[in-house]
């Protein structure tokens, strides 16, 4: 679904004049990983991409996909847990650009609405794997961030999300992360 939304939205863009929008293309990419000892331990990482298109200078319809990993292990003297989860996101929200376009540092603030599935298991030493209830719906999203002008086509971006991610028993939590990454005008 998400690949057909972009295959159109790529395709309604190209058709456009460039005159009437303009297309920002950006990646993003996080890692952390810390350790306590041999044992325990977490890391994750987040890929991400995205599509905007900035029908006036300040005010742009942003689309994006975002790709998430983490696994955590904890281990006492009788027992090893390992935990690990994906979360898979699709997001539409609307950016206002607080400064314009020819600020070298452009903040801006945004908000939407993302489409959400979390996956988790749990695995215990010799032990079968225990499938958390898979985790699916839409939720609200905000952020904000920076934009550090590299060129007229280049920026690095730097951003910090949130948004409620429904829970399989009904319930909410408020999920954030922080994106460094680099955008590109077509």
């Amino acid at each position: 679904m998400v690949k057909n939304i972009v295959s159109a939205l790529l395709v309604l863009t190209t058709s456009l004049s460039a005159s009437a929008i303009m297309i920002e293309l950006g990646l993003a990419y996080s890692f952390q990983k810390k350790t306590f000892n041999a044992a325990n331990y977490y890391q994750s990482d987040s890929k991400s991409a995205s599509v905007s298109l900035y029908f006036i200078e300040k005010l742009a319809l942003e689309l994006s996909y975002s790709d998430g990993f983490y696994e955590g292990q904890e281990s006492d003297t009788n027992s090893t847990r390992t935990i690990q989860q994906s979360t898979k996101m699709t997001d539409g929200s609307i950016i206002y650009m607080l400064m314009d376009k020819k600020s070298l540092i452009q903040p801006y603030a945004k908000v939407g609405v993302a489409y959400i599935q979390k996956k988790q298991e749990v695995r215990y030493l010799n032990a079968s794997v225990i499938s958390i209830p898979e985790s699916i719906g839409w939720a609200p999203s905000y952020g904000a961030g920076l934009k550090f002008v590299l060129s007229d086509r280049f920026s690095i971006r730097l951003g910090y999300d949130v948004w409620q991610t429904p829970l399989s028993d009904g319930s909410k939590s408020d999920d954030s992360a922080f994106k460094a990454g680099l955008t590109w005008f077509l």
